[in-house]
């Protein structure tokens, strides 16, 4: 039965209550007490004291109405009162509205969806208030690491360039050198960390809607020649990168800055939270109207609250003490990237028996 269907009977039956209860109280009055006194007074008194019956039945009818229709809801108004104060606990009366057997109470009855709703909105508000605590922590977090990730390479690039620039000493060459290449690389550093604040900054602001520029290429040898570029990379040297695919050529409409940037990241990701000689295998799979990517390797693994957070913008993974390449953005940035190409990504990770990345592209992005 609906709210107002309910309310409607609820508010018929009382008045009908009143009307009976105003009747019997006549009636008694007229009947019972009148004929003791109607000697002692006269007709006009006789009219008055009926109305104060009336009235009396009245007064007693609108209070029990106040308490049986206004009662829930002063309780209703001050649950959504500590609602807008912040506050989600259980209101202090809550259990006195239920009876013995856990059912609403018949005046409590009559709100029984609007209670409902305040019940599931007080538990969301709750649940959202506590995941905010928590991005703002990681947020906290995150922001001490960035400054200590630009401030790592920035050391480097700083003493580098005094010992360079110490007139007491003469370097060689190769000295030189080596201290010319150490402030490139953290310079180079510095430059993807910025990047990735930028990248992130623009994906905020148009809520993930990238402007894409696709165009329709071969996936198999564009995947390749990323593969082949890390296994190239010096961080990656010392790792066994691997690529398989049961189809020669798979052409499928996609931005290459972006979909470099996606491989990119997982595969650094492999090699930068994985010990030397894993294996990290690429392979791709052609499956009518999608391709399936899938970058797995034989690894660490993750944590259950690790994989749970992976794609969270501020989750680093690591504590700002503990070595660490990234920014905590890689992997946001590859969720928001997949989503632009309208894909999907998904991960499967258990401690000690590594990783699986598997990403879906359409092969046509509309």
């Amino acid at each position: 039965m609906r709210i107002n269907t309910r309310f409607t009977l609820h508010l018929a039956l009382g008045i009908i209550l009143w009307m009976l209860l105003s009747g019997i109280c006549i009636v008694i009055g007229l009947e019972c007490i009148l004929p003791l006194i109607k000697k002692s007074v006269s007709e006009e008194y006789e009219n008055l004291i009926v109305a104060w019956i009336f009235g009396f039945s009245t007064v007693v009818c609108i209070t029990v109405f106040g308490w049986y229709f206004g009662g829930p809801l002063g309780f209703i108004m001050s649950w959504i009162y500590q609602l807008s104060q912040e506050n989600y606990t259980q209101p202090a009366g809550l259990s006195k509205i239920y009876a013995r057997k856990g059912k609403l109470r018949m005046r409590y009855m009559l709100y029984q969806e609007v209670l409902q709703h305040l019940q599931s909105l007080s538990e969301k508000l709750k649940a959202a208030e506590t995941e905010r605590e928590k991005v703002e922590q990681a947020k906290q977090e995150w922001i001490a690491g960035i400054s200590h990730d630009l401030k790592t390479p920035l050391t480097y690039i700083t003493g580098y360039s005094t010992l360079l620039l110490n007139d007491q000493y003469e370097w060689s060459k190769e000295e030189a050198r080596s201290f010319i290449q150490e402030i490139a690389d953290k310079g180079k550093h510095m430059e993807e960390l910025i990047q990735d604040l930028s990248l992130v900054i623009q994906l905020n602001s148009t809520d993930g809607q990238l402007p894409l520029h696709k165009s329709n290429q071969d996936i198999v040898e564009f995947t390749k020649r990323v593969v082949a570029t890390i296994s190239n990379n010096p961080q990656g040297k010392d790792y066994k990168l691997h690529f398989k695919t049961d189809t020669p050529v798979i052409n499928t409409e996609f931005d290459t800055k972006f979909m470099q940037r996606i491989l990119q990241n997982i595969l650094m990701n492999s090699i930068i939270h994985n010990p030397a000689n894993t294996n990290i295998y690429t392979q791709i799979f052609d499956n009518n109207e999608h391709v399936d990517i899938h970058i797995v390797d034989n690894g660490i693994g993750m944590s259950p609250h690790m994989l749970e957070n992976i794609f969270q913008q501020y989750y680093r993974g690591t504590t700002t003490t503990s070595s660490s390449e990234g920014t905590g953005l890689g992997m946001a940035i590859v969720h928001n990237l997949v989503q632009a190409h309208k894909g999907t990504i998904s991960i499967q990770s258990e401690p000690s028996k590594g990783t699986t990345f598997m990403i879906t592209l359409p092969k046509k992005i509309y």
